[in-house]
């Protein structure tokens, strides 16, 4: 019975200190959701260049309370060690993307089996800054993630940048070039005739917001 007590008593405690835990976590961080965005995948093929747009960007991005992303200063505020301690989830539907010639949508969403993996994912592990800042610019990052696409992830590197659009409002850039065989995706071929090339490009420009301070009563 003793022992039982003891080991009920070690449990509680052990959830009591792991939600204490969460909850300084979140009060720790501030979180920025987003809010309608620009994606693009350019591509070539044995016609003629091809892009595919899209305005959905889904996910947060949550980075410590005491970072400040204050252009005018050299450095950021609140990095440690030259790093953003960022927690970073980026999702983006196969079936918002729209090519820039009919008929494209269809070929690339089979291509990327849109059916069975209908979702593009990111997740940061890594964001380096690039230091001096030059007052005035956005802050300049190097960013390491994995990147899930046609169900199979791949650690990617790209250089991104950070700027203020306003007092709640962050916008994230960032470009990279892919192969689509890194992916297992084979380049579509429009039938028949010409075969889409196998680099692209991805771009975007993500907005995110934190929510405003209610107004006092």
């Amino acid at each position: 019975m003793f022992m039982k007590l003891t080991t009920n008593r070690i449990l509680l405690a052990l959830a009591a200190t792991s939600l204490l835990t969460l909850t300084a976590t979140a009060a720790d961080t501030v979180r920025y959701n987003s809010r309608p965005s620009k994606v693009n995948i350019a591509g070539t093929s044995t016609a003629h260049d091809w892009v595919m747009d899209g305005q959905i960007i889904g996910g947060f991005m949550e980075v410590p309370k005491n970072v400040e992303f204050d252009q005018s200063k050299t450095s950021l505020p609140g990095a440690t060690g030259g790093k953003l301690a960022a927690h970073v989830e980026v999702t983006i539907p196969v079936t918002s993307m729209n090519g820039s010639w009919h008929g494209m949508d269809e070929p690339m969403q089979d291509a990327m089996n849109a059916k069975e993996h209908p979702t593009i994912r990111f997740h940061l592990l890594e964001l380096t800054c690039k230091e001096p800042h030059a007052a005035g610019s956005p802050f300049q990052f190097d960013a390491k993630g994995e990147l899930s696409l046609h169900g199979v992830t791949n650690v990617i590197m790209m250089p991104v940048s950070i700027e203020t659009v306003d007092a709640n409002k962050l916008k994230v850039v960032g470009k990279t070039p892919l192969k689509m065989t890194d992916f297992k995706i084979q380049p579509p071929v429009k039938l028949g005739v010409f075969r889409t090339g196998d680099e692209v490009t991805i771009s975007f420009e993500w907005l995110v917001a934190r929510p405003k301070n209610p107004t006092p009563q």
